[in-house]
């Protein structure tokens, strides 16, 4: 069921579809917690594709049971009504657009395609919820249905942002057919303590936290040190190419959701056994403030596993609103937790891993050589 109109909507031409959505962030990509809960079909190409974080691919002449084998979401032919499939957001959030990828499907491409939302008050029962439960829920248009070309990458910016924000989506081909990519562009709907007093990650994407500029992104882009968890190898973190310049740093700065008071910092280079920089460097800024704050100097990190920082005192009375992330030379970094309060005196709540290592399975064995 479908309750209300649909914003207006402009079309991004390829080229300008980076530069539209800089200021947001992947609300549905894998990486960040989306995932497909239920679909109509997916007979040709499984529908989580659609939120896979790289970059489409193509295997010409590769043949699987059902038929060609394609990078994306790829339903039977001949559909009387038209396709659909429920996405759960990483992150709740306002929506500003979408880029709707149908690379490498030529004779196959969906014709039209559109978006629709919903809040729910239960992450937990929705996951839970049957297809022909889902086919019943009521849902308000976000993006009208448009036309797609084959092979294309189209940006479609909403008129103005949702003012509400959604935790699911619902992703419509009309009748049938695939698409490759779907990033559904956004501000994340904050999660902070009611408590102003309590240490939380300040650079938390679920806290609001985005990145706003950064020197190379080469290998894997910065805004994954902002996920939760250590990942899952070198593909999910921030790593730039090898530096041949005496001096070269790399740098990413972290726009937080809201300023706080930094009490402690964790950098993990998680999966990075040959490729973590040789040190870093954590600046801190006030609110319109160009005057660095050092909160970490040059400090030595090593391959693979969490470091634990504590921030002195003077430098926590410092209101926080944007961080500096600077990689000496360059190298790799998973994660980079920025733990603070919003107010002082922070407090820390029962149970925040401050300082717990959070140790993977290989992360005393991976060095040991091998006879």
């Amino acid at each position: 069921m479908i309750h209300g109109t649909a914003p207006k909507n402009q079309r991004i031409e390829a080229d300008k579809i980076n530069e539209t959505f800089k200021d947001y962030i992947d609300l549905a990509v894998a990486t960040r917690g989306g995932k497909v809960l239920t679909q109509t079909d997916e007979w040709f190409a499984e529908a989580k594709n659609l939120l896979t974080a790289a970059a489409p691919i193509s295997q010409p002449g590769k043949f699987i049971p059902t038929g060609a084998w394609y990078d994306g979401w790829e339903t039977r032919r001949h559909n009387p009504h038209y396709d659909w499939a429920v996405i759960q957001l990483g992150y709740a959030g306002t929506i500003a657009g979408f880029e709707i990828d149908t690379a490498f499907f030529t004779g196959n491409h969906a014709p039209f395609v559109s978006v629709e939302g919903v809040k729910e008050t239960s992450i937990e029962k929705a996951a839970s919820r049957t297809y022909e439960e889902w086919a019943t829920v009521e849902w308000t248009p976000i993006l009208s249905k448009v036309a797609l070309d084959p092979n294309t990458r189209h940006g479609f910016k909403l008129e103005e942002p949702t003012k509400d924000f959604y935790t699911h989506l619902r992703f419509c081909m009309y009748p049938d057919g695939g698409v490759a990519r779907l990033r559904a562009y956004g501000t994340v709907h904050m999660v902070v303590p009611e408590n102003k007093h309590e240490i939380y990650d300040l650079a938390s994407a679920a806290a609001g936290s985005v990145v706003t500029e950064f020197s190379d992104a080469h290998y894997g882009h910065p805004s994954n040190m902002l996920l939760p968890g250590r990942g899952h190898d070198m593909s999910d973190g921030w790593e730039t190419k090898r530096s041949r310049t005496p001096g070269h740093v790399d740098y990413a700065k972290i726009k937080l959701g809201q300023p706080g008071h930094v009490t402690n910092i964790e950098i993990d280079t998680a999966h990075y056994k040959g490729n973590p920089p040789k040190a870093v460097t954590i600046a801190g800024f006030e609110h319109g403030s160009d005057e660095p704050i050092l909160l970490l100097d040059q400090v030595h990190v090593g391959p693979h596993r969490q470091h634990f920082f504590e921030v002195a005192s003077d430098l926590t009375e410092k209101r926080i609103a944007t961080i500096n992330v600077i990689m000496i030379p360059d190298g790799g970094i998973k994660r980079v937790r920025i733990w603070g309060a919003a107010q002082l005196p922070a407090v820390q709540p029962v149970g925040l891993p401050i300082g717990v290592r959070n140790e993977l399975p290989d992360e005393h064995t991976w060095n040991v050589k091998k006879h």
